[in-house]
């Protein structure tokens, strides 16, 4: 993990996300030139992308010469925020997302009046709060004591270093979606931040085909789904945005027509400028039920900074409970968007509906589920309907509280290959799980399986060399709750986040019409000590 303060040499992070594969300075079919991997860390904070590069073998074993941080090389980017999953662009960048942003009525409403650092006057114990405490490090106010996971905020009693973090932190700058480029075939990157796509709790973006239209994900309760469409192709620096409505069909409660309703129309320009010195202010006394309007002249800013509030006054659905992963299937013109959990907001008449419109309407599932979206010839999702879900009612016990052979947790999400990979994030199984749902057949399988307490993320269909792999990343192992530890979660490797791939595959076995399947040689559910749980080989056949 990186610090400006070089005292802090030690800090590390366990929690990497998805790594993404690009080849800079070969031939037209990016074959022969430097194979690099950009990975990025989702905390402590601040965030931290990093970019590896990569060697492989004859037999198409990969290794790592060497990795290097990518460093913030703009005034514009100012540290990066809890990096979650992203998504490689089709013309070749990584396109990250800045997830749990703080609330900017909380920090001001909390945090700028405030005069020292008692629990920094309540706004620690916010929701907001907890990324702010580690970010501290950015701006050099760590002594060198600290570590990750201390909490310690550096502030103490000072009130000059507290003063002085208000004036060069700007709330605004943060829930962005952040591009990493690689510019040479030396490895020289790039990084912006895009406005343009909302200020949300971004999970993950994906771009369509048509390079204009870009989904993006928003993880948190009250969440909305996005929809940007660019003005120009393979560029995001001005367009407009629309959130996402809802309508149960009638007398279905799995099953929506979709309208769009735009938010706003602006450009990276404007939006920029409003981020790092932003005149927008959301006033009030209650930070549950709000009745807002927008000021006259702000209508763009609202839109793109104060993304959820704008969608839920003009009425788009802002009722998803941790609206995880999202990804495309080219084969049936759909969108898939993975709930870990149906709660909150998603049931009828709930309180976090607050005091808008009831959209949804689901009934509870604790373990998740996932929706395939129907998209129209201009790739605008048009309908919804429950494709997988969890269970809690069969196959159960203390350690997982959902079915084993079902989906738990469903959160990253990627399509190839006629297979919709689905990774869990859940303590309601013991053992994480990577899936392979077939689209052709209805089977799922599991075909990697993590230490207790791991999260699977960043799968996705990666191409180096010539060769294919399935990449993946497992971040925080034994972070489990009471009950659950195995006997050697103290052991060297137990802490470990992991970085790695399933492959190479055969190439017959990825091309465009190919048919992957896994029914055959799916894993068991596993057994034995955390270090064999690691990983669990799965062969790949062409169908």
């Amino acid at each position: 993990m990186w610090s400006k303060d070089a005292s802090l040499a030690d800090l590390y992070s366990n929690a990497p996300d998805i790594p993404t594969f690009a080849e800079v300075g070969g031939n037209i079919f990016m074959v022969g030139g430097n194979i690099f991997m950009v990975n990025h860390f989702e905390y402590p904070q601040p965030a931290a992308a990093y970019l590896s590069t990569i060697t492989a073998n004859d037999n198409g074993d990969l290794s790592v010469v060497n990795t290097a941080h990518v460093p913030d090389n703009s005034s514009r980017v100012q540290g990066l925020w809890f990096l979650c999953r992203g998504e490689k662009t089709p013309w070749g960048t990584h396109l990250g997302a800045e997830e749990y942003p703080p609330d900017c009525r909380e920090y001001e409403q909390l945090l700028l009046p405030c005069q020292q650092d008692i629990e920094l006057c309540g706004f620690a114990s916010t929701s907001s709060g907890s990324g702010l405490q580690e970010f501290a490090r950015y701006y050099g106010f760590y002594t060198g004591a600290e570590k990750a996971g201390q909490g310690a905020m550096a502030f103490g009693v000072n009130a000059t270093n507290l003063a002085r973090f208000k004036e060069l932190f700007s709330c605004y700058n943060y829930g962005a979606s952040p591009e990493v480029g690689i510019t040479s075939p030396d490895g020289s990157t790039n990084v912006i931040k895009w406005r343009t796509l909302g200020r949300i709790s971004h999970e993950t973006a994906v771009v369509m085909p048509d390079n204009r239209t870009i989904y993006s994900s928003d993880d948190g309760s009250s969440g909305v789904l996005l929809k940007f469409v660019a003005d120009r192709p393979a560029e995001l620096s001005s367009g407009s945005l629309f959130g996402g409505m809802f309508k149960n069909k009638q007398g279905k409660r799995d099953k929506f027509d979709i309208e769009w309703v735009l938010l706003g129309k602006g450009s990276q320009a404007e939006l920029e400028a409003i981020a790092l010195d932003p005149p927008l202010k959301v006033k009030g006394k209650s930070i549950y039920v709000e009745c807002l309007k927008v000021k006259p002249g702000m209508e763009t800013a609202a839109a793109f900074l104060e993304t959820r509030r704008v969608a839920a006054i003009k009425g788009a659905t802002t009722e998803w409970e941790k609206l995880e992963g999202i990804t495309y299937d080219p084969h049936r013109n759909r969108l898939y968007i993975a709930l870990t959990s149906v709660d909150k907001g998603m049931l009828e008449a709930n309180a976090y509906d607050g005091l808008g419109p009831d959209h949804l309407r689901f009934s509870p599932n604790p373990c998740g589920i996932v929706m395939a979206l129907e998209l129209d010839s201009a790739f605008s999702a048009t309908q919804a309907s429950v494709l997988v879900a969890g269970n809690n009612a069969t196959n159960t016990d203390k350690a997982n509280k959902c079915d084993l052979n079902a989906i738990a947790g469903p959160d990253n999400l990627f399509y190839a290959n006629h297979n919709l990979f689905i990774a869990e994030d859940t303590s309601r199984h013991a053992n994480n799980f990577l899936w392979a749902y077939n689209l052709k057949t209805g089977t799922l399988s599991r075909i990697l399986s993590t230490p207790v307490g791991g999260e699977v993320t960043g799968q996705r269909l990666s191409f180096a060399a010539g060769r294919a792999y399935l990449t993946w990343a497992i971040q925080h192992p034994m972070e489990t709750e009471e009950g659950q530890e195995p006997a050697d979660k103290d052991q060297e490797m137990a802490m470990r986040g992991y970085v790695g791939y399933l492959g190479p595959l055969p190439l017959e076995a990825v091309a465009l019409d190919a048919a992957l399947d896994f029914a055959g040689h799916a894993l068991s559910v596993p057994s034995g000590n955390a270090q064999e749980q690691v990983l669990g080989a799965s062969k790949v056949c062409a169908a």
